[in-house]
């Protein structure tokens, strides 16, 4: 309002000095005063236009700090939310993880229960098999005469012949320079060839075989060598021979370790391992295996007319 009460007197004035000068009554000092007045009033209205605007400005800027202030408050918000919501997070897996580790607890509990039924499980079948009876071991008996080895001629694959020491009677299924394979029920043997009558000169019983209670015994218990204790037990009796070739290395490792337990429990004295001879890898695994088992006390590669280097014999510890 002042700055339009002071722009009206100056156009008053304005007025009356140039109403002065059309009548001819001109001061030139009253220019001079005229012109400064009309570059105040100028000035005035500049200034008041730059007034407004900066003004405007100024609540623009306000505006603007204001809008910052609430984006700001808001952004400060959702990281509230989100601190929150990972922090609830995490206390749930926490506490899963906790859950977990409760339960696994109770298991590790629960499993030490059939660990020690296995335990005493394992004690009981130790006393039972230290109550079974030994194993037939093929030994030569202790007589006055000794074994006179075969003087009728050589012998022949699939002859059948007397096992003296056993007093059993076999096929002979692989012969060697001192040794030979018979088949004994179902059971496969090696013994010696002086050890080893023709069934033609062994009709009758030696000598020899009459004169220990102990030969006599042993011939009972070998025409009845399936049946072992551990047959009588239940225990099935494994064939003389594991044929493990075109098998990888881990099944027949396997295969290889549970075949020797149940030769071991049948008292065989001996078995074939067929890995055959291809690169030598199986054959080099089964007999490592062989070293380091428990239930074998040696063992050699089968003889040419077995098929050499593809099998490997093995020979059980007594028990």
């Amino acid at each position: 309002p002042g700055q339009q009460a002071g722009d009206r007197r100056g156009e008053w004035i304005h007025a009356q000095r140039h109403h002065h000068h059309e009548e001819g009554d001109v001061d030139p000092d009253e220019l001079r005063a005229d012109k400064l007045i009309d570059d105040i009033h100028r000035q005035r209205k500049l200034a008041f236009k730059e007034r407004e605007k900066a003004d405007k400005a100024r609540g623009e800027v306000h505006k603007l700090r204001r809008e910052l202030a609430e984006r700001l408050e808001k952004i400060e918000d959702e990281r509230r939310e989100v601190m929150a919501t990972a922090r609830a997070e995490a206390e749930l897996e926490v506490e899963v993880i906790k859950r977990n580790i409760g339960r696994l607890k109770a298991d590790l509990k629960k499993l030490r229960q059939p660990l020690e039924a296995l335990e005493k499980i394992e004690q009981k079948v130790e006393l039972v098999e230290e109550k079974v009876a030994t194993p037939v071991e093929r030994q030569t008996s202790k007589v006055e005469s000794q074994p006179q080895p075969v003087v009728f001629g050589a012998l022949k694959l699939g002859e059948k012949v007397l096992v003296r020491t056993l007093g059993s009677e076999g096929i002979i299924t692989a012969l060697g320079e001192s040794e030979a394979e018979v088949q004994v029920g179902s059971l496969r043997i090696r013994a010696r060839l002086t050890d080893i009558q023709r069934k033609s000169a062994a009709d009758e019983p030696s000598a020899d075989e009459k004169v220990s209670g102990r030969t006599r015994r042993i011939q009972k218990m070998a025409a009845n060598l399936q049946t072992t204790p551990a047959t009588a037990a239940g225990f099935s009796a494994p064939g003389l021979e594991l044929d493990l070739r075109g098998q990888n290395s881990e099944d027949a490792l396997v295969k290889l370790d549970n075949y020797l337990d149940k030769a071991y429990m049948s008292g065989m004295p001996y078995v074939r391992i067929i890995h055959g001879k291809g690169t030598g890898k199986l054959r080099q695994e089964v007999r490592a295996a062989l070293k380091g088992h428990p239930q074998v006390a040696s063992y050699e590669e089968g003889l040419p007319n077995e098929g050499g280097d593809g099998v490997t014999v093995a020979k059980m510890v007594k028990e």
